[in-house]
Protein backbone atom coordinates (compact mmCIF):
# COMPACT_ATOMS: atom_id res chain seq x y z
CA UNK A 1 0.00 0.00 0.00
CA UNK A 2 2.69 2.48 1.03
CA UNK A 3 4.83 1.55 -1.96
CA UNK A 4 1.98 2.47 -4.33
CA UNK A 5 1.43 5.72 -2.45
CA UNK A 6 5.12 6.54 -2.65
CA UNK A 7 5.02 6.09 -6.41
CA UNK A 8 1.96 8.35 -6.66
CA UNK A 9 3.60 11.10 -4.61
CA UNK A 10 6.74 10.72 -6.69
CA UNK A 11 4.69 11.40 -9.80
CA UNK A 12 3.15 14.38 -8.01
CA UNK A 13 6.61 15.89 -7.56
CA UNK A 14 8.58 14.67 -10.55
CA UNK A 15 7.29 17.10 -13.15
CA UNK A 16 8.18 20.09 -11.06
CA UNK A 17 10.96 22.65 -10.85
CA UNK A 18 13.66 21.98 -8.37
CA UNK A 19 16.57 22.94 -6.17
CA UNK A 20 20.17 23.76 -7.11
CA UNK A 21 22.23 20.65 -7.75
CA UNK A 22 24.90 21.85 -5.29
CA UNK A 23 22.52 21.96 -2.30
CA UNK A 24 23.21 19.20 0.29
CA UNK A 25 19.56 18.14 0.34
CA UNK A 26 19.50 17.36 -3.37
CA UNK A 27 19.81 13.76 -4.57
CA UNK A 28 23.09 12.10 -5.46
CA UNK A 29 22.18 10.95 -8.97
CA UNK A 30 25.40 10.93 -11.01
CA UNK A 31 25.22 13.89 -13.35
CA UNK A 32 26.37 13.72 -16.95
CA UNK A 33 29.98 14.73 -17.43
CA UNK A 34 29.96 18.51 -17.32
CA UNK A 35 32.62 21.06 -18.13
CA UNK A 36 32.32 24.82 -18.20
CA UNK A 37 32.72 25.88 -21.80
CA UNK A 38 36.12 27.53 -22.48
CA UNK A 39 36.15 31.24 -23.09
CA UNK A 40 35.52 31.77 -26.78
CA UNK A 41 33.19 33.70 -29.02
CA UNK A 42 29.73 32.22 -28.57
CA UNK A 43 26.14 33.02 -29.36
CA UNK A 44 24.41 35.15 -26.70
CA UNK A 45 22.41 33.25 -24.13
CA UNK A 46 18.68 33.14 -24.91
CA UNK A 47 16.21 34.45 -22.37
CA UNK A 48 14.35 31.77 -20.44
CA UNK A 49 10.94 32.59 -21.96
CA UNK A 50 12.24 32.11 -25.49
CA UNK A 51 14.13 28.96 -24.53
CA UNK A 52 11.18 27.22 -22.87
CA UNK A 53 8.89 28.14 -25.76
CA UNK A 54 11.39 26.44 -28.06
CA UNK A 55 11.58 23.38 -25.79
CA UNK A 56 7.80 23.04 -25.72
CA UNK A 57 7.49 23.41 -29.49
CA UNK A 58 10.16 20.73 -29.96
CA UNK A 59 8.36 18.38 -27.56
CA UNK A 60 4.99 18.87 -29.27
CA UNK A 61 6.59 18.10 -32.64
CA UNK A 62 7.74 14.73 -31.30
CA UNK A 63 4.50 13.65 -29.60
CA UNK A 64 3.44 11.49 -32.52
CA UNK A 65 6.86 9.87 -32.79
CA UNK A 66 7.01 8.71 -29.18
CA UNK A 67 3.79 6.70 -29.68
CA UNK A 68 5.86 4.28 -31.76
CA UNK A 69 8.23 3.39 -28.90
CA UNK A 70 8.11 0.85 -26.10
CA UNK A 71 10.67 0.63 -23.32
CA UNK A 72 11.57 -0.98 -20.01
CA UNK A 73 11.24 0.63 -16.59
CA UNK A 74 13.00 -0.87 -13.58
CA UNK A 75 11.75 0.66 -10.32
CA UNK A 76 13.40 0.16 -6.92
CA UNK A 77 11.40 1.52 -3.96
CA UNK A 78 12.70 1.75 -0.38
CA UNK A 79 10.14 2.29 2.36
CA UNK A 80 11.30 3.27 5.85
CA UNK A 81 9.16 2.56 8.88
CA UNK A 82 9.05 4.59 12.12
CA UNK A 83 11.54 2.23 13.80
CA UNK A 84 14.09 2.82 11.05
CA UNK A 85 13.71 -0.54 9.32
CA UNK A 86 13.64 -0.58 5.54
CA UNK A 87 11.73 -2.63 3.00
CA UNK A 88 12.97 -2.68 -0.59
CA UNK A 89 10.90 -3.80 -3.58
CA UNK A 90 11.86 -4.00 -7.25
CA UNK A 91 9.32 -3.93 -10.05
CA UNK A 92 9.76 -4.06 -13.79
CA UNK A 93 7.41 -2.69 -16.43
CA UNK A 94 7.11 -2.44 -20.17
CA UNK A 95 5.82 1.02 -21.06
CA UNK A 96 4.21 2.49 -24.14
CA UNK A 97 2.00 5.42 -25.12
CA UNK A 98 -1.63 5.52 -26.12
CA UNK A 99 -2.25 9.05 -27.26
CA UNK A 100 -0.45 11.22 -24.73
CA UNK A 101 -0.93 8.76 -21.87
CA UNK A 102 1.89 6.45 -20.85
CA UNK A 103 0.83 2.95 -19.81
CA UNK A 104 3.15 0.90 -17.62
CA UNK A 105 2.58 -2.82 -18.07
CA UNK A 106 3.85 -4.71 -15.03
CA UNK A 107 5.98 -7.76 -15.80
CA UNK A 108 7.88 -8.76 -12.64
CA UNK A 109 8.12 -8.10 -8.90
CA UNK A 110 11.25 -8.63 -6.82
CA UNK A 111 12.86 -10.57 -9.65
CA UNK A 112 9.96 -12.98 -10.11
CA UNK A 113 7.31 -13.01 -12.84
CA UNK A 114 3.76 -12.37 -11.79
CA UNK A 115 1.62 -15.42 -11.17
CA UNK A 116 -0.42 -16.64 -14.16
CA UNK A 117 -3.59 -15.47 -12.41
CA UNK A 118 -2.24 -11.97 -11.77
CA UNK A 119 -0.78 -11.83 -15.26
CA UNK A 120 -4.12 -12.62 -16.86
CA UNK A 121 -5.95 -10.05 -14.73
CA UNK A 122 -3.45 -7.37 -15.60
CA UNK A 123 -3.48 -8.23 -19.30
CA UNK A 124 -7.23 -7.80 -19.29
CA UNK A 125 -6.83 -4.46 -17.58
CA UNK A 126 -4.27 -3.15 -20.07
CA UNK A 127 -6.47 -4.21 -22.98
CA UNK A 128 -9.49 -2.43 -21.47
CA UNK A 129 -7.48 0.68 -20.63
CA UNK A 130 -5.97 0.85 -24.11
CA UNK A 131 -9.38 0.50 -25.75
CA UNK A 132 -10.83 3.17 -23.48
CA UNK A 133 -8.03 5.64 -24.19
CA UNK A 134 -8.36 5.10 -27.93
CA UNK A 135 -12.13 5.59 -27.97
CA UNK A 136 -12.33 8.34 -25.34
CA UNK A 137 -9.11 10.36 -25.06
CA UNK A 138 -8.90 11.82 -21.55
CA UNK A 139 -9.72 15.49 -21.12
CA UNK A 140 -7.42 17.78 -19.12
CA UNK A 141 -8.13 17.46 -15.41
CA UNK A 142 -7.90 20.62 -13.35
CA UNK A 143 -6.75 18.59 -10.36
CA UNK A 144 -4.02 16.76 -12.27
CA UNK A 145 -0.56 17.86 -11.18
CA UNK A 146 1.57 18.90 -14.15
CA UNK A 147 4.73 20.67 -13.07
CA UNK A 148 6.30 21.14 -16.49
CA UNK A 149 9.15 23.63 -16.73
CA UNK A 150 7.23 26.01 -18.99
CA UNK A 151 4.64 26.65 -16.27
CA UNK A 152 7.36 27.88 -13.93
CA UNK A 153 7.49 31.20 -15.72
CA UNK A 154 4.34 32.30 -13.88
CA UNK A 155 5.43 31.42 -10.35
CA UNK A 156 9.25 31.25 -10.31
CA UNK A 157 12.26 33.44 -10.97
CA UNK A 158 15.15 32.20 -13.15
CA UNK A 159 18.69 33.36 -12.43
CA UNK A 160 22.35 32.66 -13.20
CA UNK A 161 22.04 31.68 -16.89
CA UNK A 162 25.16 30.00 -18.26
CA UNK A 163 26.38 27.65 -20.95
CA UNK A 164 28.18 24.37 -20.20
CA UNK A 165 29.47 21.41 -22.18
CA UNK A 166 27.88 18.12 -21.10
CA UNK A 167 29.04 14.97 -22.86
CA UNK A 168 30.48 17.21 -25.57
CA UNK A 169 27.16 18.98 -26.22
CA UNK A 170 26.42 22.67 -25.54
CA UNK A 171 23.95 22.92 -22.65
CA UNK A 172 22.06 25.92 -21.27
CA UNK A 173 21.68 26.02 -17.50
CA UNK A 174 19.37 28.14 -15.32
CA UNK A 175 18.74 28.22 -11.58
CA UNK A 176 15.26 29.10 -10.37
CA UNK A 177 13.20 29.55 -7.23
CA UNK A 178 9.46 29.63 -6.70
CA UNK A 179 7.78 32.81 -5.54
CA UNK A 180 5.44 32.05 -2.63
CA UNK A 181 3.64 35.36 -3.23
CA UNK A 182 2.82 34.54 -6.86
CA UNK A 183 -0.84 33.94 -7.70
CA UNK A 184 -1.51 30.23 -8.25
CA UNK A 185 -4.39 29.17 -10.49
CA UNK A 186 -4.34 25.46 -9.66
CA UNK A 187 -2.68 22.73 -7.60
CA UNK A 188 0.29 22.48 -9.96
CA UNK A 189 1.15 26.14 -9.56
CA UNK A 190 0.73 25.92 -5.79
CA UNK A 191 3.41 23.25 -5.66
CA UNK A 192 5.71 25.11 -8.05
CA UNK A 193 5.73 28.11 -5.76
CA UNK A 194 7.35 25.95 -3.07
CA UNK A 195 10.18 24.63 -5.24
CA UNK A 196 13.64 25.80 -6.18
CA UNK A 197 16.11 24.25 -8.56
CA UNK A 198 18.24 23.99 -11.65
CA UNK A 199 17.24 23.30 -15.23
CA UNK A 200 19.58 21.94 -17.93
CA UNK A 201 18.54 22.23 -21.60
CA UNK A 202 20.39 20.63 -24.50
CA UNK A 203 20.97 23.58 -26.80
CA UNK A 204 21.30 21.59 -30.02
CA UNK A 205 18.01 19.69 -29.67
CA UNK A 206 16.05 22.15 -27.51
CA UNK A 207 15.36 19.29 -25.09
CA UNK A 208 15.46 19.15 -21.30
CA UNK A 209 18.49 17.16 -20.19
CA UNK A 210 18.04 17.29 -16.43
CA UNK A 211 15.90 18.71 -13.62
CA UNK A 212 16.70 18.44 -9.93
CA UNK A 213 14.57 19.74 -7.14
CA UNK A 214 13.74 20.11 -3.50
CA UNK A 215 10.57 21.21 -1.74
CA UNK A 216 11.39 24.45 0.10
CA UNK A 217 8.36 24.45 2.41
CA UNK A 218 5.98 21.85 3.80
CA UNK A 219 3.15 21.32 1.31
CA UNK A 220 -0.40 20.71 2.55
CA UNK A 221 -3.75 19.87 0.97
CA UNK A 222 -6.92 20.06 3.10
CA UNK A 223 -4.96 21.24 6.11
CA UNK A 224 -2.59 18.30 5.81
CA UNK A 225 -5.31 15.66 6.12
CA UNK A 226 -5.05 14.54 2.48
CA UNK A 227 -1.52 15.54 1.55
CA UNK A 228 1.25 16.69 3.85
CA UNK A 229 4.64 16.48 2.15
CA UNK A 230 7.52 17.72 4.25
CA UNK A 231 10.13 20.30 3.37
CA UNK A 232 13.25 18.64 1.96
CA UNK A 233 11.46 16.03 -0.17
CA UNK A 234 13.32 15.97 -3.47
CA UNK A 235 13.57 14.50 -6.94
CA UNK A 236 16.13 14.32 -9.72
CA UNK A 237 15.60 13.11 -13.26
CA UNK A 238 17.62 12.99 -16.43
CA UNK A 239 16.69 12.55 -20.09
CA UNK A 240 18.69 11.16 -23.00
CA UNK A 241 18.56 11.16 -26.80
CA UNK A 242 17.29 7.95 -28.42
CA UNK A 243 18.02 6.92 -32.02
CA UNK A 244 19.13 10.48 -32.80
CA UNK A 245 15.47 11.48 -33.19
CA UNK A 246 13.77 11.85 -29.79
CA UNK A 247 14.51 12.35 -26.08
CA UNK A 248 13.20 10.06 -23.35
CA UNK A 249 13.71 9.63 -19.62
CA UNK A 250 16.93 7.99 -18.44
CA UNK A 251 16.59 8.03 -14.62
CA UNK A 252 14.29 9.28 -11.88
CA UNK A 253 15.18 9.52 -8.19
CA UNK A 254 12.68 10.69 -5.59
CA UNK A 255 12.62 10.99 -1.81
CA UNK A 256 9.28 11.68 -0.14
CA UNK A 257 8.72 12.38 3.55
CA UNK A 258 5.12 12.98 4.54
CA UNK A 259 1.50 11.85 4.59
CA UNK A 260 -0.81 10.98 1.72
CA UNK A 261 -4.57 10.29 1.84
CA UNK A 262 -4.84 9.78 5.61
CA UNK A 263 -2.10 7.14 5.64
CA UNK A 264 0.36 7.36 8.52
CA UNK A 265 3.50 9.38 7.87
CA UNK A 266 6.26 7.58 6.03
CA UNK A 267 9.64 8.09 4.40
CA UNK A 268 10.38 6.57 1.04
CA UNK A 269 12.86 6.54 -1.82
CA UNK A 270 12.16 5.64 -5.42
CA UNK A 271 14.77 5.03 -8.11
CA UNK A 272 13.62 4.23 -11.64
CA UNK A 273 15.78 3.56 -14.68
CA UNK A 274 14.47 3.65 -18.25
CA UNK A 275 16.12 1.47 -20.88
CA UNK A 276 15.75 -0.77 -23.91
CA UNK A 277 13.93 1.81 -26.03
CA UNK A 278 12.76 0.23 -29.27
CA UNK A 279 10.21 0.88 -31.95
CA UNK A 280 6.94 -0.81 -32.76
CA UNK A 281 5.88 -0.79 -36.39
CA UNK A 282 2.33 0.11 -35.30
CA UNK A 283 0.91 1.65 -32.14
CA UNK A 284 -0.91 -1.33 -30.68
CA UNK A 285 -1.38 -2.94 -27.32
CA UNK A 286 1.56 -5.14 -26.36
CA UNK A 287 0.40 -8.56 -27.48
CA UNK A 288 2.25 -11.68 -28.60
CA UNK A 289 3.47 -11.19 -32.14
CA UNK A 290 3.93 -7.40 -31.97
CA UNK A 291 6.57 -6.55 -34.56
CA UNK A 292 9.60 -4.68 -33.21
CA UNK A 293 11.93 -2.98 -35.67
CA UNK A 294 15.30 -1.29 -35.38
CA UNK A 295 16.27 2.23 -36.44
CA UNK A 296 16.29 1.28 -40.11
CA UNK A 297 12.79 -0.25 -39.82
CA UNK A 298 14.14 -3.70 -40.66
CA UNK A 299 13.03 -6.75 -38.68
CA UNK A 300 15.22 -7.61 -35.72
CA UNK A 301 14.96 -10.16 -32.90
CA UNK A 302 13.63 -9.17 -29.50
CA UNK A 303 16.32 -7.94 -27.07
CA UNK A 304 17.59 -10.64 -24.74
CA UNK A 305 16.10 -10.35 -21.28
CA UNK A 306 15.98 -12.38 -18.11
CA UNK A 307 12.48 -11.18 -17.33
CA UNK A 308 9.29 -12.67 -18.75
CA UNK A 309 7.19 -10.94 -21.42
CA UNK A 310 4.98 -8.16 -20.06
CA UNK A 311 1.62 -9.42 -19.06
CA UNK A 312 0.08 -7.04 -16.54
CA UNK A 313 -0.75 -3.39 -16.29
CA UNK A 314 0.04 -0.77 -13.70
CA UNK A 315 -1.10 2.45 -15.39
CA UNK A 316 0.57 5.69 -14.45
CA UNK A 317 1.57 8.80 -16.32
CA UNK A 318 5.10 10.07 -16.54
CA UNK A 319 5.55 13.80 -16.92
CA UNK A 320 6.91 14.58 -20.34
CA UNK A 321 4.99 17.68 -21.32
CA UNK A 322 7.80 20.14 -20.96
Amino acid sequence: MHRRLLAEIALLLIASPLVPAQTPSTPSTPAPTSQVQPSQPAAPLPDITTLLARVRAHNLALEELRKHYIFTITQVADEFSSDGSKKTHTDQYQAFFVGNTEIQQHSARDGKPLSPEDANKEQERVDKLTAKLKSHPPKPDKNTVNLGASGLLKVATFTNPRREQINGRPTLVFDYKGNTDAKAADLSEQIKRELAGTLWVDERDSAILRLTGTLQQNFHVAGGLLVNIKKGSWFDFTDMPVNNEIWFLRTIKVHVDGRFLLVKGFDGDLHATFSDYRKLKTTVTLLPGSHIVDETDSPSPEPQSTTPPPQTIHPQTTPQSW
